[in-house]
């Protein structure tokens, strides 16, 4: 099963989302796109946070959605309900309401809501995982 999340820019839940399925899972394969406008690195604060988890992003790239990873992925997840009336998608869509976090790199005064929503994520994807595993 190929599973796509696509958030706004790539660079924080999408991606979380991407290394965490890609980490949990046996047999199926996540990417993650952006669907307005990717970055040019991932956020500092969201390699710290995935380092925690013993997953390095550093070298990730954020990425714009193509009709070819649509096309490819069996589940579509976005990361929150605001993101649906931005693409237009007929497969199956599930909407996680997962927050953004907005800040520059070096807004260290607010790591812990990165750490927050790393840790809302990590749990999506487990509940996710032994749903297609059935």
């Amino acid at each position: 099963m190929n599973v796509l999340f696509l958030c706004k820019s790539n660079v924080t839940r999408s991606q979380i989302a991407e290394a965490f399925f890609n980490k949990y899972s046996k047999i199926d394969n996540a990417e993650s796109s952006a669907i307005i406008k990717p970055q040019e690195k991932m956020h500092r604060l969201v390699v710290r946070a995935m380092n925690e988890k013993g997953i390095d992003i550093s070298k990730n790239i954020s990425k714009k959605v193509t009709k070819k990873m649509i096309n490819e992925a069996d589940i579509i997840i976005l990361m929150n309900p605001d993101l649906k009336n931005l693409i237009k998608i007929n497969k199956k869509v599930k909407i996680w309401n997962i927050p953004d976090v907005i800040s520059r790199e070096e807004d260290e005064h607010i790591y812990s809501e990165f750490v927050k929503i790393r840790e809302m994520i990590e749990e999506k994807v487990k509940e996710l995982l032994i749903r297609i595993s059935r």
